[in-house]
């Protein structure tokens, strides 16, 4: 499985490389071949490595998992049919430059309601038909890869837990450099008349704090027409914005903020204690949410 054959961490890098080769069954792209158009990789997030490789190998008999789960997409791309054909789980496709990237999983967990968490996942970068690059978590990491989504002038890498936090960005630097980069501490967003702060993973009260002191304002959603139990305990600890709660096994929650026409939308996971999953900005007013 192609995530356990790149986690070789004692080895020389190019030792590293030509066992994979050998192991997945492809072949590494030695140095000075196709120069013009090989990309040079590298990494700047613990845990997450990239590297050069020209073949994937067969999905484990794990991917067959994939079944039981919504988290797949139908690729389009060659590569993303390559991935698929070969067994792997496609999560997710974008394009990055010239390059088609795609993510894929050899292992899916089912949850409730069809969401299921994703072991085994990797995300390739393919120019046409000809793999070039692959990006995985190492042996030692505590980061998981689930899904590759479009982000603004890169790609976000989310992990494959139930919650699927963001965990990094691919960006391709000066034309030739793909690059895994960490999640930058914040966004401008709306053609940079604002700024949010990198809150994911952070608890809503820390969240909120660091929003407001961007000139964001919380607003009160009207009260919810059902029973509320999760939203009316936060709201009772002062988070008078949360709103749209569930009572699933995840506890989400939404909140909402405006700041002139824009409208900035907080998600979290957890009942006692939540935690910001994803945030999403609006920028025109007509577009604002619609309180349930």
């Amino acid at each position: 499985m192609l995530t356990i054959l790149v986690r070789i961490s004692r080895l020389s890098a190019s030792g590293a490389l030509l066992l994979l080769a050998f192991l997945s069954g492809g072949s590494a792209l030695a140095a000075g071949q196709n120069v013009e158009a090989t990309p040079s990789v590298r990494s700047q997030v613990p845990g997450l490595e990239i590297t050069l490789l020209s073949q994937l190998p067969k999905a484990p008999a794990s991917a067959q998992s994939l079944e039981e789960c919504d988290a797949l997409v139908t690729p389009k791309s060659e590569g993303g049919k390559a991935a698929d054909a070969l067994g792997w789980g496609v999560t997710g496709e974008a394009k990055l430059g010239p390059y088609d990237a795609v993510s894929f999983a050899g292992e899916f967990d089912p949850s409730t309601a069809g969401s299921c968490e994703i072991d085994q996942g990797n995300i390739a970068l393919f120019n046409g038909p000809q793999l070039l690059v692959i990006i995985y978590a190492n042996k030692n990491s505590k980061l998981s890869i689930g899904r590759i989504v479009s982000a603004q002038g890169s790609l976000r890498i989310v992990d494959g837990s139930l919650v699927q936090l963001p965990v990094g960005d691919v960006r391709l630097v000066d034309g030739h450099v793909i690059e895994v980069e960490p999640l930058a501490k914040q966004e401008s967003v709306c053609g940079g008349k604002a700024v949010v702060p990198d809150v994911h993973g952070k608890p809503v009260v820390e969240a909120r704090a660091a929003i407001i002191a961007e000139g964001w304002e919380p607003f009160r959603s009207p009260a919810p027409s059902y029973e509320d139990y999760v939203g009316d305990e936060i709201r009772k600890s002062g988070i008078i914005e949360a709103t749209d709660c569930s009572a699933t096994d995840l506890a989400s929650c939404n909140y909402y903020y405006h700041k002139g026409d824009m409208e900035l939308s907080l998600t979290s996971f957890g009942d006692g204690k939540p935690t910001v999953s994803d945030y999403q900005a609006t920028c025109e007013r007509s577009k604002w949410h619609t309180a349930n």
